[in-house]
């Protein structure tokens, strides 16, 4: 592997603690499995470093990338997202942290135990928050590290007594968790977090394990994250790579400060940055750049592209969303029978709403696509079906997967089946467990049959799935009427499982970073067509990029105006976008809210931010009558 000299004083960075700021396509990737090569070279064991990242997919990739690059040592270094490094030291010392069981509850799980402890709590009271909205409540405080009752009184608009409400349902929520040995998502960094920071035993304990302690995207990191990272800190060298231009997801708890707090947060510690970018070429950098330069806010840093010169961005003008995807959608089709292939196309979008036009062209000229933001595969009915015998065959008591399981079956409804829950999660044992099964469904053996299957077949997942597929198939062709194209979603779940060891940690790491099914599908790499949500976008690149919608109101988002951090966080969403592109990029806008007369050379900056872009860093046209009045100075275009 060659570096440049940014990438070269970085990754031989003698720093305590160093922060890397790494600009987009400044080869983030690259450069951290070059330091963890370096650590080896150095001598330094690989069971002493640890790469911890926030997709499965980030780190199965660098894990390969740094076999490839330093050889089969290197597969000892531990490398995995957050959740997974955590739920590994836990499970390995449970003692220390508490628990001698557990079983991970994903998103759906958690939002049903919420609606059983609220029912409990307020029955059918409407004027209580549902239970997705506490889910949300009760995972923001924890991933902020606030206590709920004042996350409530600052940012829930409750009145006082609804608070106390919302606290009992949140008590009784916990002690539901507690009864059925359930994990939520934030458990996991909350117990790992609180624990290494009030024993400082265990603190020890934990971070003398390492020496070298390697973190990708820090800008996406919350407060519990940056708890842990301080604990290791203690004893281990921080190596953290990130962009605070591209830190965008401050809803699920992602702390701004822990990149620009870096240097006065940790002792000992450097920053370096890294900008010249591979990736683009250079007017479009300079557009991008520019969106950061015009911010109050000092990112400090400007793209240079290694590739030199290129064709300027284009920004056009449209009457309405349907002339802007018919022009978008056209020149697609016009590129592709040129010679271009589909997947030199990426349309990005604000929004899965602001898509939907140019989704509709897609599907009626048959242009092959895939949306990227849709529903998980672990999402869907089917595959829910599925995995909660896996569940229950793994952990008797969880209470949840009993209840989606058993009432699958005809002739058995919620009543019954909460019964027959009861007696089974009451016993001491899973063979009492599964005697207890036995006895409830009588003469139906096919439903005790099909767990006591996976329980034959623990050590053997995709085995597990491909004999409980066949078994349940009868059941499932009754109850959905696409089962045929269902049932490849199976197929697929096998595949994933071959890879795991046994069924308890197949479900634990897709539990942990659910694969969607886009990512799963059979047609990825094929030549076609991505449209994309630009929270969605991070990490990916094309050829030609057309950023759709980025007309006021969208960028920032109208419901931003009223928060200057989460405008600026709306600066940096568009960011994202604009440094997609490789070759070509195309801002597209439209004005179809009414007769408007919309000029760019007013005197007062407004939160718009294109508001007062230089006509010299793109080429503008506008492609609808007379209905709008555009004008610009001879300096800015709107």
């Amino acid at each position: 592997m060659e570096f440049n000299a940014e990438q070269q004083t970085a990754l031989t960075s003698e720093a305590r603690n160093l922060l890397v700021l790494a600009g987009a396509g400044t080869g983030k990737t690259r450069t951290i499995i070059g330091r963890a090569r370096h650590l080896l070279a150095t001598g330094v064991s690989p069971k002493r470093i640890v790469i911890v990242t926030f997709t499965r997919r980030a780190a199965s990739e660098i894990r390969g990338r740094l076999i490839k690059a330093a050889g089969e040592d290197a597969a000892t270094v531990v490398t995995g997202t957050f959740h997974n490094f955590c739920l590994r030291i836990m499970r390995s010392r449970q003692r220390w942290f508490g628990f001698t069981d557990l079983t991970v509850m994903d998103r759906d799980d958690q939002l049903q135990l919420m609606k059983l402890a609220r029912g409990e709590i307020v029955g059918k009271d409407s004027s209580i928050a549902k239970a997705a909205q506490l889910v949300s409540f009760y995972s923001y405080a924890r991933n902020t590290n606030q206590p709920p009752r004042k996350y409530l009184e600052k940012f829930a608009e409750l009145d006082p007594p609804a608070v106390e409400i919302v606290l009992k349902i949140f008590a009784k929520y916990k002690e539901r968790k507690l009864a059925g040995s359930y994990f939520d998502y934030d458990d996991i960094l909350h117990r790992f977090a609180k624990v290494l920071h009030d024993s400082d035993e265990v603190r020890r304990k934990v971070a003398q394990q390492f020496d070298h302690v390697l973190v990708d995207e820090m800008q996406d990191t919350n407060p519990l994250q940056w708890l842990i990272l301080e604990s290791l800190a203690e004893y281990a060298h921080l190596f953290c790579v990130g962009d605070d231009a591209q830190s965008i997801y401050a809803f699920r708890g992602a702390d701004f400060k822990n990149v620009h707090s870096f240097n006065s947060r940790l002792p000992n510690s450097e920053t370096l940055k890294l900008e010249q970018n591979y990736r683009s070429t250079q007017p479009i950098l300079d557009l991008a750049n520019w969106l950061l330069e015009v911010s109050d806010l000092k990112y400090e840093k400007r793209l240079r592209a290694v590739r030199g010169a290129g064709d300027k961005p284009q920004l056009l003008d449209f009457e309405n969303e349907y002339d802007e995807a018919e022009w978008i959608v056209g020149r697609i089709m016009k590129r592709h029978a040129e010679g271009a292939r589909w997947d030199d196309h990426m349309v990005l979008c604000r929004s899965a709403y602001v898509a939907r036009p140019v989704e509709g062209l897609l599907i009626e000229r048959k242009i092959p696509y895939r949306f990227v933001g849709g529903i998980g595969l672990l999402q869907m009915a089917h595959v829910r079906d599925l995995l909660s015998v896996l569940r229950v065959a793994v952990n008797y008591r969880d209470e949840l997967a009993w209840m989606r399981y058993l009432t699958l079956w005809p002739r058995i409804g919620e009543v019954t089946a909460a019964k027959m829950v009861c007696k089974i999660v009451s016993t001491s044992s899973s063979s009492e467990a599964a005697s207890v099964l036995d006895e409830a469904v009588g003469k139906r053996t096919e439903i005790a049959e099909a767990v006591h299957l996976v329980a034959r077949q623990q050590r053997a997942p995709s085995e597990a799935i491909q004999q409980l597929t066949q078994n349940l198939e009868p059941l499932f062709e009754t109850r959905y009427e696409n089962w045929e194209s269902r049932s490849k979603d199976f197929r697929l779940l096998g595949k994933l499982a071959a890879k795991h060891q046994d069924v308890a940690t197949f479900l634990e790491t897709y539990t942990l970073d659910p694969m969607s099914a886009s990512e799963a599908s059979p047609s990825e790499g094929d030549d076609i067509v991505t449209l994309i949500t630009v929270h969605s976008a991070k990490g990916t690149e094309s050829k030609a990029c057309y950023v759709v919608g980025v007309q006021p109101g969208n960028y920032p988002h109208t419901r931003s105006l009223d928060d200057a951090e989460a405008i600026e966080e709306e600066r940096r969403v568009l960011y994202v976008a604009l440094t997609r592109a490789e070759d070509e990029l195309v801002l597209t806008r439209h004005f179809s809210r009414g007769p408007a007369r919309v000029s760019w050379n007013a005197p007062v900056q407004t939160h718009y931010f294109l508001e007062r872009l230089p006509k010299t860093l793109v080429d503008s046209k506008s492609l609808f009558g007379s209905l709008y009045d555009v004008s610009w100075d001879d300096d800015y275009i709107g």
